[in-house]
């Protein structure tokens, strides 16, 4: 009973009928009250007739009937009364055609009645079918918008700011919606990127695979010296190797973006992370003769899986070491204040082009004038994915000829 309350709707129609119940109540009252009126009158008109025609007979007895009249009488005299009248066929089973006076008040209360009860029924009717019209166009509304969901509709609102459990049905309603068009929003973004992560596989497998056909038609097929069968055969194995870098990071790459994979992220020390990645690229950067630097502040430990962000950090330092030359310089900094975490990785390469700026962390994309051929631009996109994935951000600033710098933050919240 408390929670029917609860409800705006009720509270309003309670009140309306209290109003006409009331209203009719009172409307009752009167009516009674005209009919005692009535009665009254005729109960006068009744007694003064009788009283009229004894005086007729006997003047004498005006003072005794009188008294009669205005006074209660006693049991003994209504009984005694009671018996002479029914001597004469006077008794309350007679119809009321038979007494005059009363009849047209009997018959005048029966229609009052009636057409209090033909009102009522009628304001009561009326106010039934807006109470539920108000209730069932609501409803349909409800319906309807279903329906219209159900279609591929979801700009569809029900708007609803009031309490009650019409109120709670709308905002359910919402956010059923929402959660209905989330999901098909996610099932389309899961199968397009089914579909673009076949289509880069294919991409990128074309020429290698193209590369391996052609050498094998030649040893197959043309009477080769050792030595150019040799050549052909490394660089059929330079293109199986290349097929299997390319396949492992589009792998990790597709589990990350599905969030396939479980991040196992334990307090580990940022700092030996870093190390640890310089050490294992410092041979590629020797060779290309850059630099490493790193500058360290103390400690700065955060949860992390240390295996997946290494790798990150080594897609960021080889991509500078690529693009820096013989003799460049690659910075990597450390920071940390009570708001984030932060690394520094700044070359002094050959820059980024500003319209290329936007692009360098999608897949498979190289800027327009790079000249590293064997480079697919998979790297960065599985760096970003896997920074993300430790609800870190990178962001890159870059001038042409003047090196690239990449900010990676790690916010504490």
């Amino acid at each position: 009973m408390k929670g029917y309350f609860h409800n705006p709707e009720l509270k309003k129609s309670s009140v309306i009928l209290l109003f006409f119940v009331g209203t009719f109540f009172v409307i009752t009252c009167f009516m009674l009250n005209l009919h005692h009126e009535r009665l009254k009158e005729d109960y006068i008109k009744q007694l003064g007739a009788i009283t009229s025609r004894v005086i007729e007979k006997d003047p004498e007895l005006e003072k005794e009937i009188i008294p009669i009249i205005t006074k209660e009488v006693s049991k003994e005299e209504a009984l005694r009364g009671k018996a002479v009248l029914a001597q004469y066929g006077l008794s309350g089973k007679l119809g009321n055609g038979l007494f005059p006076y009363m009849n047209e008040t009997i018959q005048n209360n029966y229609y009052s009645i009636a057409f209090i009860f033909i009102v009522m029924s009628m304001v009561l009717t009326i106010f039934n079918y807006l109470q539920y019209g108000f209730f069932y166009k609501r409803i349909r509304g409800l319906t309807l918008a279903a329906k219209r969901v159900v279609e591929g509709e979801y700009n569809i609102l029900i708007k609803e700011d009031k309490e009650g459990d019409l109120s709670k049905l709308a905002i359910s309603f919402n956010s059923m919606r929402d959660i209905i068009r989330n999901n098909l929003e996610q099932l389309n973004k899961e199968k397009q990127f089914l579909v673009d992560i076949l289509s880069d596989i294919s991409h990128q497998l074309k020429t290698p695979l193209s590369s391996m056909i052609l050498y094998n038609d030649l040893m197959l097929n043309k009477e080769l010296s050792k030595e150019q069968s040799r050549t052909f055969l490394l660089n059929n194995q330079n293109q199986l190797n290349r097929m299997q870098w390319l396949i492992a990071s589009l792998l990790k790459l597709a589990k990350l973006d599905a969030k396939a994979i479980e991040l196992m992220k334990e307090e580990e020390s940022l700092n030996e992370t870093i190390k640890d990645s310089i050490e294992a690229i410092e041979g590629k950067a020797k060779q290309g003769g850059v630099t490493l630097n790193l500058k360290e502040v103390e400690e700065i430990y955060f949860k992390q899986d240390k295996l997946w962000l290494q790798e990150a950090f080594i897609n960021i330092i080889k991509n500078g070491i690529e693009h820096t030359g013989d003799g460049g310089v690659i910075n990597i900094e450390l920071a940390e204040n009570p708001v984030y975490r932060r690394v520094i990785v700044e070359d002094n390469g050959e820059g980024i082009k500003e319209e290329d700026l936007p692009n360098i962390f999608k897949r498979f994309y190289k800027g327009k004038t790079s000249k590293k051929s064997e480079s697919v631009g998979i790297g960065l996109a599985l760096a970003k994915s896997i920074i993300e994935a430790h609800n870190g951000m990178i962001e890159a600033y870059s001038k042409e000829n003047e090196g690239t710098r990449f900010v990676i933050t790690f916010l504490k919240y």
